[in-house]
């Protein structure tokens, strides 16, 4: 009999390695039921879009053995979300969208759950920024809209989702490298950024290229330039702030957090998916390159370190911008 059991276990592990299952024996103690992915907004913003990307995937490429069910948690810029997570201590059957909010939220004080009260899984790409104008705007250059703020400081109306949205802290980078002066104008979301900026109530903004890049195709707006370190792939013509002179580059994290005191097999487990995730056609056809993303894998340790620089980052960008003390 203990010759048999052994023969089964080794064709258990042959046949986890051949579908390509991430420690699929170790997996089997802790996956007994649906993950609850949390999305910590309203569902068809940027956050669901990747989790419903996401689950969609690891079902179709059968990259787990159960399922995923994606949740939408909306609420004090993600401090409805952070809580339930947190208060899921040692689940590793809860998954967390983060965004920029999962950082900027609990340093207003908005929420007494950090980034330290969650384990954090892996990032998977960055939001990448774009300076749109309307095609008939006569600036064709940020030289161009610069030197128009510095003529007429805040006269010139940058429209933004939130302040300290990353938006808003972009054009504050700007207005802080370049001596310009802008009236930042907050909006409820990017789609009502786009639509004010074409119908003439704002004069600029800066969008992700997936919400922009409808607007780019039907020649109805105009980019000046990328907050991303090198030139976009899908808009090559497309010139970076920093070769322009202005020494900015920005982009949102898009990271996946679980609560704290996760088994060392399930964070494990959860590297190994992600990275399979992250090298898979369908990611990076349908969600990185139609919403012209920046793929960046990286490990827990990593992610986890990527969270206390940008945590560090913004404290000291809020604090200049006069949101916290």
């Amino acid at each position: 009999m203990a010759r048999r059991g052994s023969g089964i276990a080794g064709l258990a592990l042959i046949f986890s390695l051949v579908l390509g299952l991430p420690g699929e024996s170790k997996a089997q103690k802790f996956l007994n039921k649906p993950v609850e992915f949390v999305v910590h907004a309203a569902a068809g913003g940027g956050s669901d879009i990747m989790a419903r990307m996401m689950a969609s995937i690891i079902e179709k490429e059968k990259l787990m053995p159960v399922p995923v069910a994606v949740v939408n948690r909306p609420g004090g810029s993600s401090a409805v979300a952070n809580a339930y997570v947190a208060g899921k201590k040692g689940d590793p059957l809860v998954w967390l969208t983060a965004t920029t909010s999962f950082i900027q939220t609990p340093l207003q004080g908005k929420s007494k759950y950090s980034y330290r009260d969650f384990t954090a899984l892996t990032n998977l790409a960055y939001d990448d920024f774009l300076i749109i104008v309307r095609t008939d705007s006569p600036f064709r250059t940020m030289k161009d809209l610069v030197e128009a703020s510095k003529k007429k400081p805040g006269e010139l109306k940058v429209g933004g989702t939130h302040a300290p949205g990353v938006d808003a802290v972009i054009a504050f980078l700007i207005e802080r490298e370049t001596g310009a002066k802008f009236n930042y104008i907050p909006f409820k979301s990017g789609g009502e950024v786009i639509v004010a900026l074409l119908g003439g109530h704002v004069d600029l903004a800066a969008a992700n290229p997936g919400e922009a890049l409808a607007q780019m195709e039907a020649k109805k707006v105009r980019v000046l330039g990328s907050t991303t370190a090198k030139r976009l792939e899908l808009a090559p013509d497309v010139p970076t702030l920093k070769e322009q002179g202005i020494n900015v580059v920005f982009g949102q994290f898009r990271s996946i957090a679980a609560p704290k005191d996760l088994p060392a097999e399930a964070v494990k487990y959860y590297e190994e998916l992600f990275k399979k995730l992250s090298e898979s056609k369908l990611w990076k056809e349908k969600y990185i390159r139609e919403n012209m993303l920046t793929p960046d894998y990286t490990t827990s340790a990593e992610t986890y370190k990527l969270w206390e620089t940008q945590s560090n980052l913004y404290a000291k960008i809020m604090k200049e911008m006069g949101i916290i003390k």
